[in-house]
């Protein structure tokens, strides 16, 4: 589905368009809370699509949308954390070894994620700091998750039946 500006609000629905279009609206989120106008997802069809294919799509776009929600949607202490899936494992690794070793193996520095372009650094000099990072990210990426199977849960497909 392509993201869509301009939307004032969620417009749910399958909308003939055209004598062969037709168009598949889902969702309304915004960039920031100060936006005045924010998005939809919208996917065109030649056709009319199947409640399976429908369903097929808008999850889909949740399962998107969660991922990107998780990989950029974290802060901590001010930063914005990247938490690609490579930056998990990374960061699980090194905190397990952290607290395998009673901090042994601190202070380590890791790049948490870049601002206008340049690296934000982070030294994590003791267990304790580490443990307030590493489950704050967990604490998100759980967020996340259930926010993502709630959303899937709560698919009205009736409104995507089209006219």
């Amino acid at each position: 589905m392509k993201k869509i500006y301009g939307a004032t609000e969620r417009q749910d629905g399958l909308y003939k368009i055209g004598r062969n279009k037709w168009e598949l609206i889902y969702g309304f989120g915004k960039d920031s809370e100060e936006a005045e106008t924010g998005y939809n997802y919208r996917e065109r069809y030649s056709r009319k699509p199947t409640p399976d294919e429908v369903k097929a799509v808008l999850i889909s776009q949740i399962n998107e949308h969660t991922d990107e929600k998780i990989i950029s949607g974290f802060v901590w202490k001010g930063i914005n954390v990247w938490l690609s899936t490579e930056n998990q494992i990374n960061f699980k690794a090194a905190y397990d070894l952290a607290v395998q070793t009673n901090g042994l193996i601190l202070p380590i520095k890791f790049k948490l994620g870049e601002t206008d372009g340049n690296p934000v650094y982070y030294t994590f000099a003791d267990v304790d700091t580490f443990t307030e990072f590493y489950v704050a990210a967990v604490n998100h990426v759980t967020t996340c998750i259930n926010e993502g199977w709630q959303e899937k849960d709560n698919i009205d497909l009736t409104l995507f039946q089209g006219e």
